[in-house]
């Protein structure tokens, strides 16, 4: 075997690490600790923000045809980016049991979006792109009320369904240097926030990092204006 073929074998297996990384997520969310919960999401969100350069900096999708790292990728990115943070909605309270069932809306919605061709662009998401591992953090973290924690999940349920084009970090070549630095604070910011999620100060640096949502929503309205525009155009 030479070096590019374990090489591209390697960014596969890190990618897999998302699997495990599910599991102990699975495992905290049974035991009910919100703590290793958190953590384990965190890292998985790391793995994922990373793995795509990997593949690329390797050429693994012409070195290793055969494996659909990509798909490998979605069902990961399902597991832990939708399918443990609606239950843990549950699980921890964000949504009480007689709303309880609203956590099959991002399931659903997401679903569908991950089902899509055009989820995803070389420069885009399409659609709210079911960041509901960050949102389960907020919410819980924040103690927001639970017609709140209601309204917004619905609500961004919906967007999934809408065809905005929200920026890829790593991809979107507009705003790119700002919005990697940005996104890094941010990672650090969160790693905190994880670590001691139920200290008072948690909620205070909570608040802190929501100006990269924030920013986050303004440039990619921003970003879909400039690709409208340049569809008209063409």
């Amino acid at each position: 075997m030479n070096q590019h073929k374990m090489a591209a074998i390697g960014v596969h297996l890190y990618t897999g690490v998302g699997v495990l990384l599910a599991f102990a997520a699975a495992i905290a969310l049974k035991y009910h600790h919100v703590q290793f919960f958190l953590i384990a999401l965190w890292l998985a969100v790391v793995v994922d923000s990373t793995d795509g350069a990997m593949a690329r900096y390797f050429d693994v999708g012409r070195v290793l045809p055969t494996f659909n790292g990509r798909r490998l990728d979605d069902l990961i990115e399902y597991l832990t980016y939708v399918f443990l943070p609606a239950m843990a909605m549950i699980e921890f309270g964000v949504l009480p049991v007689p709303v309880m069932w609203i956590a099959v809306l991002p399931m659903i919605a997401s679903a569908y979006g991950f089902s899509l061709e055009i989820a995803k662009t070389n420069e885009s998401y399409v659609g709210f792109p079911s960041y509901w591992n960050v949102l389960f953090a907020y919410l819980y973290i924040l103690a927001v009320p639970a017609k709140w924690a209601v309204v917004i999940i619905i609500t961004l349920s919906i967007l999934v369904f809408v065809p905005i084009r929200y920026i890829y970090p790593s991809r979107t070549r507009w705003m790119k240097g700002p919005t990697l630095a940005i996104s890094c604070m941010f990672g650090l910011l969160m790693s905190i926030v994880c670590l001691f999620p139920d200290t008072a100060w948690a909620k205070k640096v909570a608040k802190v990092s929501l100006i990269y949502p924030a920013y986050y929503v303004v440039v990619s309205l921003l970003h879909h204006r400039r690709v409208m525009r340049s569809e008209e155009e063409e």
